[in-house]
């Protein structure tokens, strides 16, 4: 059995998306579009519709979490902290890697790797979609 780290990817290993990973509105990345790099998920089930067209689960890849994105979605940087705009109940703080702040306390300290989850953890928290 592979290991896996807690966030629950295989340490090295490039992640491979589950369908039950992706909600509607989430960012992903397909695999053979070199054209348009970002999609958004019109709607999930067996297969994916994304730009108008359905995809399996194994053409779709997450987006990994950048600076790039935070600012896209509202965040903006105090020293290593990136504030939510207008919500500075939840932050994300840097330390090799995104990590979820309730406040400016460290919540279980998983790593947020990719778009779609700071995305669905954001929604589940609040209620509220991150939008660009």
């Amino acid at each position: 059995m592979e290991e896996r780290n807690e966030s629950g990817y295989s340490e090295g290993r490039k992640h491979t998306m589950t369908a039950n990973e992706l909600r509607i509105g989430n960012w992903v990345k397909l695999k053979d579009s070199p054209t348009t790099p970002y999609w958004q998920v019109e709607s999930v089930g067996n297969l994916i519709m994304v730009g108008g067209q359905l995809w399996s689960i194994e053409e779709i890849e997450p987006i990994p979490l950048t600076e790039e994105w935070l600012v896209k979605f509202g965040f903006r940087q105090l020293a290593n902290i990136w504030e939510f705009w207008g919500n500075s109940e939840w932050n994300l703080y840097k330390d090799g890697g995104w990590y979820l702040l309730n406040g400016y306390i460290c919540v279980d300290c998983i790593e947020i790797k990719h778009v779609n989850q700071l995305q669905n953890l954001f929604h589940a928290l609040t209620g509220e979609e991150l939008k660009i």
